[in-house]
């Protein structure tokens, strides 16, 4: 137990090392890979035993507080991980497959390194930041697929607004990523009957003045965020969708009517995030360098607000313009990004 032990500090260590934010234990048929996600991509790192890979999974799924001896569910839980001066929170996630069981460890900071200037690719996305932080009410969206920084995103918005201070803050999160002082953390649990929309419920007899929900995936909570919005309360909260007009009709789809989208809704961004230029390398990066710089990836937003969210409220479809396009061909044009970052999302939407 002790080897298995020092084997999975040893592997959680080296992979907060080299900046790894993914840690994968795929079985196959003689014995499991260990890949890790750096910059986005997926890489294999290394192969170890079957035997050595289940002890790991059982070590690691004990600590968390799984249950080690149901293999054929998944399951899913999280813990506080202290490397040197720096905790991290990690986030387990087991699944059954047709050799043995996998796991994927997601590694994150408990503390931001993250201003809006090192969020933002553009420096006009920065003011766009900052102005949502100011709202003193309404409805603020936040979509982007998984992997695009979207919590990053709320944190960097939520420590803003505590660095401005005067407001009282809520956030609804599953799990909670990241501990905040001064706010109000709510994890959902469905074994204590902690959902998203009773929690919401609850926090909006605490007196918030800013609420901040992990996801709006239902009706209950979507009218619940229309409600807390319309009735003086800034509240941010993420969607999945594809786009800033697909957000709108993904909120449609949940019951929420046009009007109250027309009277709350301020803002919609949509992001994603890139591998920016080196400006001390030529041509692509030597991976120790990647690693080492502090902005090797970072965001570019579509943002939807004031009279172009009316406007395409009121006429139900896009402009066509697909501005999230426009904005990355112009960090190509700004000398930010490769030319092979615009031809990857190029060929995503065309």
């Amino acid at each position: 137990m002790y080897e298995v032990e020092q084997y999975s500090k040893y592997m959680l260590d080296e992979a907060i090392h080299r900046k790894v934010t993914d840690i994968h234990i795929v079985p196959e048929d003689k014995h499991c890979v260990i890949m890790v996600r750096f910059n986005g991509r997926i890489q294999n790192w290394k192969s170890i035993p079957i035997k050595l890979a289940e002890r790991i999974i059982s070590h690691f799924k004990y600590r968390s507080g799984m249950d080690i001896g149901e293999s054929r569910k998944p399951q899913s839980a999280s813990m506080l991980y202290k490397n040197k001066k720096v905790t991290y929170s990690l986030r387990f996630s087991t699944l059954p497959t047709r050799n043995k069981e996998s796991l994927a460890i997601r590694i994150l900071p408990n503390v931001t390194f993250h201003s809006f200037s090192s969020l933002c690719v553009l420096r006009n996305q920065v003011r766009d930041l900052q102005e949502l932080s100011s709202l003193s009410y309404g409805l603020c969206l936040v979509s982007g697929p998984t992997g695009s920084g979207k919590t990053t995103t709320l944190y960097s918005l939520v420590e803003y607004m505590m660095k401005q201070g005067g407001k009282t803050i809520i956030t609804i999160e599953d799990p909670v990523e990241r501990f905040i002082s001064n706010t109000i953390q709510i994890e959902v649990n469905l074994k204590t009957g902690v959902t998203f929309d009773s929690a919401l419920s609850a926090s909006l007899r605490h007196d918030p003045d800013v609420l901040l929900i992990g996801e709006i995936r239902d009706e209950a909570t979507a009218k619940l965020a229309i409600r807390a919005a319309l009735t003086g309360h800034l509240v941010i909260a993420t969607v999945h969708a594809d786009d800033c007009h697909s957000v709108l009709l993904r909120m449609k789809n949940l019951g929420v009517s046009e009007l109250d989208l027309m009277q709350c809704c301020k803002v919609i961004l949509s992001q994603r995030i890139v591998q920016t230029k080196c400006r001390l390398c030529m041509g692509e990066c030597h991976p120790s360098c990647v690693k080492d710089r502090l902005m090797a990836r970072a965001a570019i937003f579509e943002v939807l607000k004031g009279l172009e969210l009316k406007q395409s409220l009121k006429t139900g479809r896009n402009t066509g313009s697909k501005p999230f396009l426009k904005e990355i061909k112009k960090a190509w044009a700004l000398g930010y990004i490769e030319e092979n970052e615009v031809e990857r999302y190029v060929s995503y939407y065309f």
